[in-house]
């Protein structure tokens, strides 16, 4: 066992400096007192492992999948779908776990991840634009309606949510932006989550006055 004499912190597992304030650690018999650090190194070879055993099964049961699916073939490659889905979740355990993401990183990334998802299997299945039309502009209000909800809660630090209120702007536009183009084909979802978008990032910027400029400042350097 090794001890911080800086942090009165004793490390379980076998590093050789302090997680808390990178001083060289020294050794030290067991249970000398002090508050114990936890093992950090067997956290994450617990989730390693986990990751792998997932690659694994993913990876023979998507090609037992993909062996039915060409043996009783019926015009769709529905083997491309299931292998999506084990990609989004295999991404899910590697970010959201493994790496130890924020939480609003994760969030995004789990949006998008089934966003795209969706899109995919429209298109796999004969593309009908259901994904586009409904499911992507469905998928910012609902990530506003969270943003909203988030900021209610954690209300001492609201403003660090600006930076996702951005970014559904954005999303909403480049919707409104594809139904320009012809690819969205119904845009009542796309303008309603434009316009909620909109209103609630520029009710941040009003009501927030310093509290936003400051958010803002500190995200972009300007």
């Amino acid at each position: 066992m090794r001890k911080c004499r800086n942090c009165k912190v004793e490390i379980l597992d076998a590093t050789a400096v302090c997680p808390l304030c990178n001083s060289v650690l020294e050794v030290s018999g067991e249970g000398e007192g002090g508050t114990g650090y936890p093992d950090v190194k067997a956290a994450v070879r617990k989730l390693s492992f986990i990751v792998r055993l997932y690659s694994f099964l993913a990876i023979v049961s998507e090609a037992a999948l993909v062996t039915i699916n060409y043996l009783y073939f019926h015009g769709i490659w529905w083997s491309a779908i299931t292998g999506i889905c084990i990609l989004y979740f295999y991404v899910t355990l590697k970010y959201s776990l493994q790496k130890n993401k924020g939480y609003q990183a994760v969030l995004l990334v789990q949006v998008i991840g089934a966003v795209l998802l969706v899109i995919a299997a429209d298109n796999i299945a004969g593309y009908r634009g259901w994904s586009v039309n409904y499911v992507l502009p469905g998928a910012i209000l609902l990530l506003n309606g969270t943003i909203a909800t988030l900021m209610v809660i954690n209300a001492s630090n609201w403003q660090s949510y600006i930076l996702m209120q951005i970014f559904t702007a954005f999303a909403s536009a480049s919707c409104v932006a594809l139904w320009r183009f012809g690819i969205i084909t119904k845009p009542l979802l796309s303008l309603a989550s434009l316009a909620v978008s909109l209103c609630l990032l520029l009710g941040t910027l009003i009501f927030g006055d310093r509290k936003a400029k400051a958010e803002l400042k500190r995200r972009f350097h300007v």
